[in-house]
């Protein structure tokens, strides 16, 4: 019998690890508790939004069992203003993208024939597909889609690889989905032949994410010491609801009155969020904690008494794919509150490891919040479960669901 041929799969990554984020941590979960020599990344050092050096990658690199590389860009940096006429967005390809197009394509042909990759992970699809596709005509390497539900569900009609997403997913050898929502997304906005399709929901790291009791040193940064503490971690922006949690305040302090709220991360939203704090008068009880460093993210989970992200589908189709937020708090023995809207309600189960609501609605949230805080029974219970259902969900089973996928696309290569 003809034994398999070893996967060696290249990840490309347009975010990855020291950056804090979900897709980053995801694609860094997988790589680092794949099977030895079955995976590597390739990834940035910069970033395409600031074109500036992503902090700490070197040291984080240089600290993982698997391998990375590392190239200046994968895409063409966000420039800070649109172009004003045709001409200047003509000189902007021919200056700009393609030069990075081509190092990407030449640094990219060179893993392929030194490591001897034999299948391509795709891990942004409108900007990083188009490797994929090229080096499976020039190579005969598959390649498949890891997508996360956002880059789907969300309008974008007028940026050019955005008009090519159904293209490029039915090109794919195959396409890794999220969660269930994000797989009937790809059914149904997309057209995607379910067979080609393969649920592997987040994990999370259960090793780093742990119970453990609150952090004197984390209360006291803040002044949050004496205080019940409600948590969101997340980028900074409009689907999460943090917006409506900062809406909903006033009635969870006039029935919790020690209630403090915190939010880790960062992004465009923060601006709108800061007004928001003051129109509704919570100034002294909101608590913008920027992005934390890797070892403290645990650390501000584990020194909370609720973490809540009230996520909802935006106008234009953003929403969240899966929601990995909810199972790293739910590991570190945290009831969760969620919003009822995209691939949240399959992190989260209603009254079994947090409480769903509609993300849109303060007073809802309000509701879901005092509940789980005074109800010290519905509390534990959500916690216990919760724990149990985050310790069911490691990395270690899903990156073995993953290796598994691409060993059968592998094979379906060899074989035919």
């Amino acid at each position: 019998m003809k034994q398999h041929e070893q996967v060696r799969c290249l990840l490309v990554a347009n975010i990855f690890a020291p950056i804090n984020g979900g897709s980053a941590i995801v694609y860094e979960s997988l790589a680092r508790f794949a099977e030895p020599g079955s995976i590597r990344i390739l990834a940035p050092w910069k970033h395409y939004l600031t074109r500036q050096e992503i902090g700490g990658w070197r040291e984080h690199d240089a600290s993982v069992a698997y391998a990375v590389d590392r190239i200046e860009l994968l895409r063409p940096p966000v420039m800070p203003k649109p172009p004003r006429h045709p001409l200047e967005s003509a000189w902007r390809v021919l200056t700009i993208d393609l030069p990075i197009y081509l190092k990407v394509l030449i640094r990219v042909a060179s893993i392929i024939r030194r490591e001897r990759i034999n299948l391509l992970c795709i891990g942004e699809l409108a900007s990083s597909t188009w490797i994929g596709g090229l080096c499976k005509r020039v190579f005969g390497i598959p390649y498949i889609n890891y997508i996360h539900g956002e880059e789907i569900t969300v309008d974008m009609p007028y940026r050019r690889f955005g008009r090519k997403r159904r293209k490029y997913l039915h090109e794919a050898d195959g396409v890794v989905a999220v969660s269930e929502f994000t797989a009937r997304a790809l059914e149904d906005l997309m057209g995607v032949a379910r067979d080609k399709i393969r649920l592997i929901h987040n994990g999370v790291d259960v090793e780093r994410f742990t119970p453990c009791a609150a952090h004197e040193d984390i209360l006291a940064r803040h002044g949050l010491t004496g205080r019940r503490v409600i948590l969101s971690v997340g980028r900074l922006v409009a689907r999460k609801g943090f917006d409506r949690m900062i809406e909903a305040m006033p009635s969870v302090l006039a029935q919790c009155p020690d209630a403090h709220y915190v939010l880790v991360g960062d992004g465009e939203y923060r601006d709108t969020l800061e007004m928001l704090v003051d129109r509704f008068g919570v100034r002294e009880r909101v608590t913008f904690a920027g992005s934390v460093s890797v070892a403290d993210l645990p650390r501000y989970y584990q020194s909370c008494d609720l973490f809540v992200m009230p996520n909802r589908r935006m106008p234009d189709g953003d929403t969240e794919g899966f929601g990995l937020v909810f199972l790293e708090a739910n590991a570190c023995h945290k009831a969760v509150v969620g919003g009822r809207a995209g691939g949240a309600v399959e992190a989260v189960r209603d009254g079994e490891n947090g409480l769903l609501v509609e993300g849109d609605d303060p007073v809802q949230i309000a509701q879901a919040v005092v509940r789980i805080l005074t109800d010290d029974a519905l509390r534990r219970s959500l916690e216990d479960r919760g724990l149990e259902r985050a310790r069911a969900s490691s990395w270690q089973v899903q990156a073995q669901r993953f290796h598994a996928f691409c060993q059968e696309i592998v094979d379906a290569r060899e074989a035919g």
